[in-house]
């Protein structure tokens, strides 16, 4: 079905069906009594605010998400995934610091596991305007920071297509890039590509900042698609300079 079409006819049942909405938002109000109930007659179950917080977090309160999150924390300081979660809250309110400081307690408490490390580089990496001020940190030592975190990301789930082409990509971003790093990063890209058309123009950009003519050109030469051919041409004529 068409999106116009959808649109509409869920604008029909919202008028039509009083009752229904009535009851979907009777029975959020319902949930939450519930919720504050049991934290009432349980306030440190950890289980008990994690909830509460998934709850108020998916109905747009990520304000009171957030207190919960950190009570929650507060009780299981240890705990990883509430780390991520409120680093995740924090990103969506616009706090990078505070995000950043969560994704990297995080990595701290289990360091295995590659999400974290992903999100905390993401966050480095977009953001590393607000967290310089921030922090008091050049940007590009946090691009550097961000780079290292992309690739353990990479190292440690080594099958994700995400994870590797986010850390070939920052290398574009670096102020003083290691350009073999990269097309080792590009070739891991590769490997994961069902059509590698793509990465093997990205090799030949990384083969050209390296100034090796000669392996752009193989790279170019084993593009198939025809709509990268206005890109191939002009790493072409990079090639033939120099």
């Amino acid at each position: 079905m068409r999106p116009v079409l959808l649109l509409a006819l869920l604008f029909a049942l919202a008028r039509t069906a009083p009752a229904e909405n009535h009851f979907f938002g009777s029975s959020r109000q319902l949930a939450q009594m519930v919720h504050e109930k049991f934290l009432q007659e349980h306030p440190t179950s950890v289980p008990g605010h994690l909830a509460y917080a998934e709850f108020l977090s998916e109905n747009g309160n990520l304000r009171a998400a957030v207190m919960h999150w950190r009570s929650a924390q507060r009780l299981a300081p240890e705990n990883a995934a509430i780390a991520n979660s409120l680093g995740g809250a924090y990103l969506r309110m616009g706090r990078a610091a505070d995000s950043a400081e969560q994704f990297a307690r995080a990595i701290g408490l289990a360091s295995e596991n590659a999400a974290y490390h992903f999100n905390l580089a993401n966050v480095e990496f977009m953001l590393r305007h607000e967290l310089s001020a921030a922090w008091q940190v050049d940007e590009p030592d946090l691009l550097r920071r961000a780079l290292a975190e992309f690739r353990e990301a990479s190292r440690l789930s080594p099958r994700d297509m995400e994870y590797a082409r986010a850390y070939a990509e920052s290398f574009y971003g670096m102020p003083d890039p290691d350009w073999s790093e990269a097309a080792e990063a590009w070739k891991h890209v590769l490997a994961l590509s069902p059509q590698g058309d793509f990465a093997y123009l990205q090799l030949a950009r990384v083969s050209l900042h390296r100034g090796d003519a000669t392996e752009a050109r193989r790279c170019l030469d084993r593009i198939i698609d025809a709509r990268h051919d206005g890109l191939k041409r002009k790493l072409q004529a990079q090639a033939d300079q120099l």
